[in-house]
């Protein structure tokens, strides 16, 4: 009867003792102090000397080396970190070795070859084991951690049992539950990670719209204001006022007016790609057309810059939407009048090289400052020599290039020649 209660009451105590691991590893907000303490306490509780632990990063990703718990420094340094691919363990944990749900126990005499595993020990492959029961230096034992759902997050493997002994059934069966636990908190330690990983994009979103809304109330302020300005004058000076003011108040308005409906298509076609409601119609085109009407469009509003257009015969033509082709080029033209030299003339460059047709800007201007170009083709990406654009330009050029399977980029020499170019697929 005593030894029947000392049992008892041994085993309460692990019980206990594994309840209150399992709690504090509920508590760890960090997966790796938490697979680490996963590790001594199946050492110390269950009496391994080496305790290895691979765990994926997400549910149905590749696993990682994660903890080599009592293994020696040199198989710790190279080892640890080393890639698993899921499939590779399934010849690994094979149905016939199990002896419980999700725990694996593969004696000597049927060991299969994995090219993962790590063998500390020296004893030959036929080597007899010492004594039924006894613990041989090539037995394996695996224990998946699974999460709520089931789903593997990983595996536990424990070698040399320090009395020497294969584990009895009963011990299993509380290294079992021990590891189900730990698979439950370590799927909560993540579940955290991600919760404050989702607070973050939702306090980085609250920021950007802040951002957004400020920059929105900033940029249509100012034509607004003078539109009521010129509207004001018109309203009670429109006698007195001359024509040559009166021209001067209409330009103002035009201008104005045009800036405010540029601020908004930004903003609606910005608004349409992000929510993935922008439609293209990709087809072959000849460039010679976007060419031209892309120019004629900025010539009506610089009619004192000069724009040339160099391209080869025949043109090669490309896939593209005519129209969202033209917006791009006609936005590139626009910085180019608005960065580069007052009498300095600007070039359209179409080639065709292997499968692409490129298409570039090159203007003479005082280039793009080192501290500007990581804000290119970025949302609201304000340059140093910027007058107040919205910064929206190029991230919408840049997007529709990709929609369309191109790419955008940029040279620029300080004082000399800048050069903006897009690719797109040759038809």
């Amino acid at each position: 009867m005593t030894s029947t209660n000392e049992g008892r009451q041994a085993e309460a105590e692990l019980l206990q003792r594994l309840l209150s691991i399992t709690h504090d590893i509920l508590a760890a907000q960090e997966i790796g102090p938490a697979l680490e303490q996963i590790a001594r306490a199946v050492s110390e509780l269950f009496g391994f000397t080496y305790v290895t632990i691979v765990a994926a990063d997400a549910p149905g990703e590749d696993l990682f080396r994660r903890v080599l718990h009592g293994f020696p420094e040199e198989i710790v340094r190279t080892r640890l970190g080393e890639r698993i691919v899921r499939e590779d363990i399934l010849g690994f944990l094979e149905p016939q070795s199990q002896v419980l749900p999700n725990c694996y126990y593969t004696p000597a005499e049927h060991e299969t070859f994995w090219a993962r595993s790590i063998y500390t020990g020296y004893r030959p492959l036929d080597e007899l084991r010492s004594a039924p029961g006894a613990w041989h230096e090539r037995d394996t034992l695996a224990l998946v951690l699974p999460d709520h759902d089931g789903q593997m997050l990983g595996y536990l493997s424990a070698d040399a049992p320090t009395d020497g002994k294969v584990p009895s059934r009963e011990t299993l069966r509380k290294m079992q539950l021990f590891v189900n636990l730990v698979g439950l908190a370590l799927a909560n330690t993540r579940a955290h990670r991600a919760e404050v990983e989702r607070r973050r994009i939702l306090e980085e979103n609250a920021r950007v719209q802040n951002e957004f809304f400020s920059m929105i109330s900033h940029e249509v302020r100012s034509p607004l204001a003078a539109i009521q300005g010129a509207s004001a004058l018109f309203e009670t000076h429109f006698e007195s006022l001359g024509a040559e003011r009166r021209q001067e108040l209409l330009g103002v308005l035009s201008s104005s007016t045009t800036r405010l409906s540029s601020i908004f298509e930004d903003f609606l076609l910005l608004s349409r790609m992000e929510a993935g409601q922008l439609s293209l119609r990709i087809e072959p085109v000849d460039p010679v057309p976007i060419l031209e009407e892309s120019m004629a469009r900025i010539r009506s509003e610089h009619p004192e810059r000069t724009f040339n257009a160099a391209y080869p015969e025949p043109v090669p033509s490309m896939l593209a939407d005519v129209g969202r082709t033209v917006q791009i080029l006609t936005n590139l033209l626009k910085n180019a009048v608005k960065y580069s030299y007052p009498d300095s003339p600007i070039r359209i460059d179409v080639r065709g090289t292997g499968d692409r047709v490129t298409i570039a800007v090159v203007n003479e201007g005082p280039g793009i400052a080192e501290e500007d170009r990581s804000k290119l083709f970025t949302r609201f990406g304000h340059l140093a020599l910027d007058d107040g654009s919205i910064g929206l330009g190029l991230y919408i050029c840049r997007e529709l290039v990709t929609k369309m399977g191109g790419h955008i980029g940029f040279e620029s020499e300080p004082e000399r020649l800048t050069s903006f170019w897009f690719t797109l697929p040759r038809a």
